[in-house]
């Protein structure tokens, strides 16, 4: 290999730079914010190649902690996978994405990954298999006046307030990701967090008309899930969960379709996914 392989180089300003310059040309986004605010722990683990001080190809180890049916799983997600346009097609991907294989793959329950659609064939070769995912919906009646207030996660003690639930927060879903700094990275500067002041509970969601989709509950206590649906009010009549409830009755179970996204998996306890009709919870998704 012709250009130096790194990893774990947060701190390191001018490599960090790098990467969020190659992140940003790529998929329109970067982690400066995240990291100047403390929240990139040491959880996302970039690998990366760089020719000179440029990052020119990454793939990124996430440790993801997820508590299923109680059991605790220690499982890696890969994500942010790019490489500049000028070094392509030099099988960089192929050796980022193996080293964090061969690092991980006999020490986690399980590696995966969110695929688009042109890299269909790809990440077969490595071992990978597709898995289908399974979302939960309803349609709903109340006649409940709307019991939610919108938090404004610009004001500084509304963040602190909401944060410290999140990191003493308890599993109120089947499936639940145990990483305060990618929900934080979710969240800090988002208008889709609501509060239910009589449930004690955080709802991060989005309203559509009267459809309501439910990323997440974060609360320091097990809520009661259609108490926190009806507390939205009587305009909502279907709601969509994007995590895996405990209690199933009534609502209606699909295959999960996202458009050009594939879930991708290695590992046999990773087939749980699939074979319990769970789906990862969308705050997972890094």
């Amino acid at each position: 290999m012709k250009y130096t392989y790194i990893k774990s180089y947060k701190d390191n300003d001018k490599m960090r730079k790098s990467l969020n310059e190659l992140t940003e040309r790529t998929f329109g986004f970067n982690f400066e914010n995240w990291y100047s605010n403390g929240f990139w722990g040491n959880k996302y683990i970039p690998h990366s190649l760089v020719d000179g001080d440029k990052v020119i190809a990454n793939a990124s180890a996430n440790i993801m902690d997820f508590d299923l049916d109680g059991t605790q799983k220690h499982y890696i997600q890969i994500g942010t996978v790019m490489t500049d346009k000028d070094y392509r097609g030099q099988g960089l991907s192929r050796y980022l994405i193996q080293s964090i294989i061969d690092e991980y793959k006999e020490n986690s329950d399980g590696i995966y990954l969110f695929g688009n659609d042109s890299v269909v064939n790809f990440y077969p070769k490595f071992g990978f298999t597709t898995s289908k995912q399974y979302q939960y919906s309803k349609d709903i009646y109340s006649n409940n006046i709307n019991k939610i207030q919108q938090v404004n996660m610009s004001d500084e003690g509304a963040w602190n307030d909401f944060f410290k639930t999140v990191s003493n927060s308890v599993s109120n879903d089947r499936f639940t990701m145990n990483n305060p700094g990618l929900i934080a990275f979710w969240t800090r500067w988002s208008d889709s967090v609501y509060y239910s002041a009589e449930q004690e509970a955080y709802i991060i969601a989005d309203i559509n008309g009267d459809n309501l989709y439910v990323n997440q509950i974060i609360a320091c206590h097990r809520v009661n899930l259609e108490t926190v649906i009806s507390s939205f009010g009587d305009g909502i009549k279907k709601v969509t969960l994007g995590f895996t409830p405990y209690n199933a009755t009534g609502y209606t179970i699909n295959e999960y379709h996202e458009d050009d996204c594939t879930l991708f998996i290695l590992g046999k306890d990773l087939e749980s996914i699939e074979n319990k009709k769970l789906m990862f919870p969308d705050l997972s998704h890094a």
